[in-house]
């Protein structure tokens, strides 16, 4: 069809026009000769309207600048983890960049894969560290790239790994996942999702320093017993005392402690215990046995046993403890304790009888209060899951194959980290009551960077702003480039 004059009066320089289903596409060209003179296409740059002219597409506009960008939590999160960039720098000489800037980006945002790019081009990161690619199949390439360096991984995490400091705590929780083409999503039997297909994620916990220290992604039918072989292998726990979840507990596990220090409670079929004493009943026998917790009484028992030589075993009693979980165990059945017909009293019995009770086996030359209170402190493992999947929203549900779940993995362990460098700060500073780390970044969230006349200033800084982050020693000055 030929080219209407109303039409052809809009072709530019080095453009030939189609005629494609009643539209006129433009098309940029380059001449060249071949015996005679042909044309290259290099593609379409638009349409022409009548009437209206030449319209280009996305592909001709080029790159929007952005003259506003995120600063406040971008600069928070990046003063207070510096220790963390040198130390990735030192682990990754070549990628530290690019993990960095995922894990504050993840931290910030829980963003996936296709969201990175914009995010980063939004942030003043993309200032302060240009450059950084960050397309959907670049950071697909990267993390599958990075699983690969397990190695730089565990050099990294062995930097925050001081086990002679204090103690190490072990624990893992299940990510449920629909995924078919990932191996390691498979059926397991975590309390709550026996049967369900997941993947289990390991973490140890520095509970002096209070952050996490490393991480293993296992196939969710691998048992925490079964992946604490190589978690204690890589990360190490010699001179501390680790502290366990009674998942963990096998005698192969116990045989590879012979020669640490360990806190782990046993299971209610533990023959080490008789069966009398894991009942609540007999806490009475053990009433000259008491300290306080909390403000309650807690008593006690001691076991005897050989089995285990340099190892002593305690039997705990807690009333309240034991309350609490009698009121849910109650809630579940949607009756009351006074209602409960005399064909389910023997079947209440068994279910409630060893609530309150707590039976833990200790490698450690101390007090029965004192290994209570130290096995207590593995709740902070609990908070940190807690602030992993629930504060920062992190689930690991939607990666497609092992080596991008063990990419993600890291990143995440990064932005986890990082967090919990800064509750840390919070904490230093006595401001933690009333500022948490999701709110402060939430609020900095606000201040951003201008361009104004070519320059570059600071906006949205108001007075109490400006005194948040002096009482946690940031600065904000423009970043021109």
């Amino acid at each position: 069809m030929m080219i209407p004059d109303t039409i052809k009066v809009y072709r530019q320089k080095g453009t030939e026009i189609r005629h494609k289903n009643g539209h006129y596409y433009v098309y940029r060209v380059k001449g060249y000769y071949d015996e005679k003179p042909k044309s290259k296409s290099l593609g379409c740059i638009g349409q022409i309207y009548e009437g209206v002219g030449f319209v280009p597409n996305n592909k001709n506009t080029g790159p929007i600048e952005i003259i506003t960008k995120e600063y406040g939590a971008t600069r928070v999160v990046m003063t207070l983890s510096e220790d963390i960039f040198t130390k990735l720098r030192e682990c990754f000489p070549t990628d530290f960049i690019r993990i960095y800037v995922m894990a504050v980006l993840k931290l910030l945002g829980n963003l996936s894969m296709k969201d990175m790019d914009t995010a980063y081009e939004k942030s003043a990161i993309s200032l302060l560290l240009p450059e950084v690619h960050l397309s959907k199949n670049t950071v697909h390439d990267f993390l599958n790239k990075l699983s690969f360096n397990r190695s730089g991984m565990l050099k990294f995490m062995k930097e925050y790994a001081h086990p002679e400091d204090g103690g190490i705590i072990f624990d893992g929780t299940s990510f449920i996942s629909g995924s078919r083409t990932n191996p390691f999503c498979t059926k397991g039997y975590s309390p709550g999702n026996i049967g369900k297909t997941q993947i289990r994620l390991i973490y140890a916990y520095d509970r002096e320093k209070k952050q996490p220290i490393y991480f293993l992604v296992s196939p969710g039918n691998i048992s925490d017993k079964a992946a604490f072989g190589r978690a204690l292998d890589e990360i190490g726990g010699k001179g501390c005392t680790i502290i366990l979840d009674k998942g963990f507990f096998s005698e192969k596990n116990i045989k590879m402690m012979d020669d640490m220090e360990f806190i782990i409670p046993l299971q209610r079929n533990t023959k080490l215990v008789p069966t009398d004493m894991k009942l609540y009943s007999a806490y009475e026998k053990a009433v000259k046995n008491t300290f306080t917790y909390h403000k309650r009484i807690i008593y006690y028992s001691e076991v005897e046993q050989d089995k285990y030589p340099r190892c002593k075993v305690f039997v705990y009693y807690d009333s309240e403890r034991r309350q609490d979980l009698m009121n849910s165990y109650f809630n579940k059945l949607k009756i009351k304790s006074e209602e409960i017909p005399d064909e389910m009293m023997p079947q209440v019995i068994r279910d409630t009888e060893t609530l309150g009770v707590s039976i833990l086996l200790t490698s450690l030359d101390t007090s029965a209060k004192q290994v209570y209170l130290d096995y207590k402190t593995r709740w902070a493992i609990e908070d940190m899951f807690d602030t992993h999947k629930n504060v920062l929203g992190f689930d690991m549900k939607y990666e497609t194959s092992y080596s991008i779940q063990e990419g993600w993995a890291f990143i995440e362990f990064l932005a986890l980290l990082i967090y919990h460098k800064i509750n840390a700060t919070l904490i230093e500073k006595d401001i933690i009551k009333d500022l948490d780390v999701k709110d402060l970044l939430f609020r900095m969230s606000t201040v951003t960077q201008s361009k104004t006349s070519g320059e570059w200033m600071i906006c949205n800084l108001t007075k109490k702003l400006r005194e948040m982050i002096k009482s946690i020693n940031v600065t904000f000055e423009p970043i021109n480039c």
